[in-house]
């Protein structure tokens, strides 16, 4: 009998869905009955680790973004409470909505998307210009690869979670381990990326430093108000994902 101790039950239910950069390949079933890997291979722990080294990089990248976003607040006359604020006061009672894909944050989250691509369609002559350095193509790979990656998974991400919490209330059920505050917190996750991969291209990309700031604080709007209508997502356990 196959030893499956190892593996970490579920660890798929709230995941990315981006196996080849994931960390637990070597832990996940899922991964392992789709792609025909043998549970035990070296080869995906060793894919693992660089993996994990890859995300960390990223979320120093995050905190990048953040203190652009804070510095656009501050000269614009607004403080992170200020922020805050306008998050918590744009969310009126699901009652004003028919459907999921109608709340702020849905609609939002798809028009991120499309932001996404007028971007791209803005800046082709620049990817193509001859006089970028290889090296600096190069280094804009990966965070292009993200944004396109997460581009369309917000959305569908943040109406099942908005359609939890909607059905949570009308069945008077309030638990924070529910699978709402799960999809808001695979949500958030994507979002916290984007933003970490926008705050590269905002760095390497002078030339579009205007269209890249109103796409991160496009995305740090709807991650503020994502936070503000689901206060427990954050702290949500996904199985083997979350210490």
């Amino acid at each position: 009998m196959d030893d499956t101790s190892h593996l970490i039950e579920g660890i798929y239910t709230y995941c990315d869905r981006w196996c080849e950069r994931c960390a637990f390949t070597s832990r996940c079933l899922q991964f392992q009955v789709e792609s025909g890997e043998e549970e035990s291979s070296t080869p995906l722990k060793e894919l693992d680790v660089l993996n994990a080294g890859f995300w960390q990089e990223m979320g120093e990248a995050l905190l990048q973004a953040m203190r652009v976003v804070q510095e656009t607040a501050l000269t614009e006359g607004a403080g992170v409470e200020d922020l805050q604020k306008e998050s918590v006061q744009s969310d009126p009672p699901e009652s004003l909505y028919h459907s999921a894909r109608e709340h702020p944050c849905s609609t939002a989250a798809l028009h991120y998307a499309g932001m996404v691509n007028e971007w791209f369609a803005a800046v082709d002559e620049h990817f193509e210009d001859e006089s970028l350095l290889p090296a600096a193509l190069s280094s804009l790979e990966e965070p292009v690869e993200i944004i396109r990656r997460y581009q369309y998974f917000i959305y569908p991400k943040m109406v099942r979670a908005v359609e939890g919490r909607m059905n949570d209330i009308a069945s008077g059920i309030n638990s924070a381990d529910n699978d709402a505050n799960g999809s808001a917190k695979i949500a958030l996750i994507t979002i916290d990326r984007s933003l970490a991969a926008w705050s590269r291209l905002y760095t390497a990309l002078p030339s579009r430093e205007n269209s890249t700031l109103s796409l991160l604080l496009h995305l740090d709007r709807l991650r503020r108000s994502v936070e503000a209508l689901f206060p427990a997502a954050r702290s949500f356990k996904r199985p083997g994902l979350d210490v």
